[in-house]
């Protein structure tokens, strides 16, 4: 049967709710099952869903941690706890880095392994055959080389993106199938 694994940028998926849909809560039990249903609606017909794969970094904590940092690391461990409980559902963790401050003297933090992680494990589970499809929620151009292994080793390519502007154009022109983040596919996948 045709295996469905989906990879999500957790900080892209955040500032695509963030900037374009009021800070809307995801609950991604629901955007699984919604991204499962629009590809096997589309030429794959139904599909098993080995997996959804969710990137992303805890808060950065200061030594010795401020009162926000635990306030930070404290809704992250919820999230974490929660995630956990769900079906298929496997986060994958980067860490996060300081790396300087701006010139208001807020602290710039940058991701540091997400990216490699998500790029790996597309390679992998593409060259080891496990999947057949594969849906990308990211706007990031650095996953391209991942991506033409997987479509080299047969896997087609879904990707799932926020309006223009908040995407790599090398990585829309690789998707076989793309589907944009509206209003509607959104809301079917609100958290109550």
């Amino acid at each position: 049967m045709p295996t469905l694994a989906v990879f999500i940028d957790g900080g892209y998926i955040d500032a695509i709710c963030r900037q374009h849909f009021d800070g809307l809560r995801v609950d991604y039990q629901k955007l699984g099952a919604e991204i499962q249903r629009r590809i096997g609606q589309g030429s794959a017909g139904p599909l098993e869903h080995l997996r959804t794969y969710y990137y992303t970094c805890p808060p950065y904590q200061d030594d010795p941690p401020t009162a926000e940092d635990r306030r930070r690391l404290s809704g992250y461990q919820r999230f974490r706890d929660a995630v956990g409980y769900l079906p298929r559902f496997e986060l994958r963790e980067g860490r996060l880095q300081k790396t300087g401050e701006a010139e208001d003297g807020r602290p710039i933090f940058q991701q540091k392994r997400v990216d490699l992680l998500l790029g790996l494990d597309i390679a992998l589970l593409s060259a080891k055959q496990q999947i057949t499809h594969m849906a990308l929620l990211a706007g990031d151009g650095d996953f391209h080389p991942a991506l033409k292994v997987a479509k080299q080793e047969g896997v087609s390519f879904w990707l799932l993106h926020g309006p223009r502007g908040s995407y790599s154009r090398e990585l829309w022109h690789e998707a076989d199938e793309r589907v944009e983040l509206d209003a509607a596919f959104m809301n079917a996948v609100r958290r109550d």
